[in-house]
């Protein structure tokens, strides 16, 4: 699977208000490419092809279609096929219970609807890229560390080779 769209994100929210509001909010500040949905599953039916980093999940899917799964089975599913996503829980329940079974089933934050729930989504986002580039940077370390290593251990057995061959001495000869 190709890596994740860094400017592509995924809302899901059964009130269209409110993602109409946050899609306009994250396009007009980060000129994100804003995908919306109002059901989980339509969203997971699109999760290959869109390809996104976040995904912004509401707890509650009920209010279109009664029988929808809920926000925590959907992060489930998501975690489960696509577990490089990052899922946001945003959510009117400000019950610690539910926040701490989204996070357990691997959420990255949760946060309430609230007044500054969009600033909250905003930050959430910038420390979620603020990871990944700790991430590759890392990664970048790493491959260098083994590089070097590699000819560290290179010089030193061409070293004790030479060495045994005698085409190496104690004696300078300068």
């Amino acid at each position: 699977m190709p890596a994740p769209k860094l400017n592509t994100v995924i809302l899901i929210d059964d009130d269209d208000v409110h993602n109409i509001m946050l899609s306009q909010y994250l396009r007009d500040r980060y000129k994100l490419e804003v995908h919306t949905f109002v059901s989980g599953d339509e969203a997971l039916k699109k999760m290959d092809e869109i390809n996104p980093a976040y995904v912004v999940l509401d707890y509650y899917l009920d209010k279109v279609d009664k029988q929808a799964r809920n926000g925590l089975e959907i992060l489930k599913s998501i975690k489960e096929q696509f577990p490089h996503i990052f899922v946001v829980m945003l959510s009117g329940q400000e019950k610690i219970e539910v926040a701490v079974d989204t996070m357990r089933f691997g959420a990255y934050d949760y946060i309430v609807k609230n007044p500054s729930g969009f600033v909250r989504v905003e930050n959430v986002m910038k420390n979620i890229r603020h990871n990944i580039q700790l991430q590759k940077t890392a990664t970048a370390y790493r491959y260098a560390t083994i590089f070097l290593s590699c000819v560290i251990g290179l010089i030193i057995v061409g070293a004790i080779l030479l060495r045994v061959l005698g085409l190496s001495t104690d004696n300078a000869g300068w």
